[in-house]
């Protein structure tokens, strides 16, 4: 049996109701009832009890219940004008308040299921090269943004987090969100991880990171996984899990902090570069067929910042003698 945080469930803008809003509805159902019992009350005398003559409060609510649920013993019965015209008006609209609730709930909680059941099928067949973000805190948000700013769709970009409120926010924004355990294979496959390009792991746990790393690269060996790390001591682990880039958030926000302190035009160009959008960009592309055996800053129309090798990157101070390869990948920065 699998457990609340193995289970996953897609959330879309519009959510089934929850159990706050039926009792909130039922509670509706109870004060119309009570509003009707009262006002028979005080048409008692238009009513006539087989058992003794009189109308009691109870049985005035008993009445109601019975009436606008169609049971209708028939012990109670209105024989006054004003009691026949209650029954007709007010009975009438209980009845329906309460077909409203019972079969209006029935609906959400039974049909929603499987219209969600149908929409997540729809969903997971039209992901093909998607972006997965497990979890959606303040990085996971920026990482999103980030991504649509370079001009990817906000359906293909899919939120795993376990905070029902960071996946009802996600699904808000337009993005394809579930509620589970990003390091669950149930929930991975859901999210199509078998035809996705890239997942970003954005949970402030490394151990989590680590786990969550290791099923997608079990999953799908060519993903490229991106994680924050947050202990840089967990560095080598997170290399050994698979992650292909590993971000500590906190070493890089302290030393632009730093770096502010007494260049803090350096920052502002480094947040330009960094800001899809900002005008700037660094963009990486392969060598073409005519640049091979070229030395880099040779190159025309394009400003090289470094050259990709062998899973390394050679910075723009070191490429003054250096040649390039076939399989190398240019760093360039260009303006838009």
């Amino acid at each position: 049996m699998r457990t609340a945080s193995e289970m996953s469930n897609f959330v879309y803008r519009k959510q089934r109701a929850t159990i706050r809003t039926v009792l909130i509805r039922f509670a509706v159902l109870f004060l119309i009832i009570l509003f009707i019992s009262t006002i028979v009350y005080l048409d008692r005398t238009g009513y006539r009890d087989s058992k003794d003559g009189n109308v009691s409060l109870f049985d005035a609510v008993y009445f109601t219940v019975v009436s606008i649920t169609t049971t209708g013993y028939g012990d109670i019965t209105p024989v006054s004008t004003v009691a026949r015209l209650i029954d007709t008006v007010f009975i009438t609209f209980g009845r329906a308040a309460m077909w409203f609730v019972i079969v209006g709930t029935a609906y959400q909680f039974i049909f929603d299921r499987y219209r969600e059941a149908y929409l997540m099928k729809a969903i997971q067949k039209g992901l093909s090269g998607h972006v997965i973000i497990a979890g959606y805190s303040s990085t996971g948000r920026s990482a999103a943004t980030e991504l649509i700013a370079q001009g990817r769709k906000k359906k293909h970009i899919v939120v795993i987090t376990t905070e029902q409120d960071h996946a009802q926010e996600a699904a808000e924004a337009g993005h394809v969100s579930m509620i589970g355990d990003a390091s669950k294979e149930i929930n991975l496959k859901k999210a199509a991880i078998d035809k996705a390009s890239a997942i970003i792991i954005t949970t402030s746990k490394d151990d989590t990171n680590v786990l969550i790393a290791l099923t997608a690269k079990y999953l799908n060996p060519d993903i490229r996984v991106i994680s924050k790390v947050a202990d840089l001591e967990n560095v080598k682990l997170l290399e050994k899990s698979g992650v292909d880039v590993m971000i500590a958030p906190a070493v890089t926000s302290g030393n632009l902090m730093a770096t502010a302190t007494t260049q803090p035009n350096v920052v502002h160009l480094l947040e330009d570069l960094m800001t899809a959008g900002k005008g700037l960009y660094i963009r990486e592309r392969e060598v073409r067929k005519e640049e091979i055996g070229l030395i880099p800053k040779k190159l025309k129309g394009i400003a090289v910042m470094g050259i990709a090798r062998s899973g390394k990157v050679i910075a723009i101070g070191e490429l003054d003698d250096l040649k390039l390869k076939k399989d190398d990948r240019i760093l360039y920065m260009e303006r838009k």
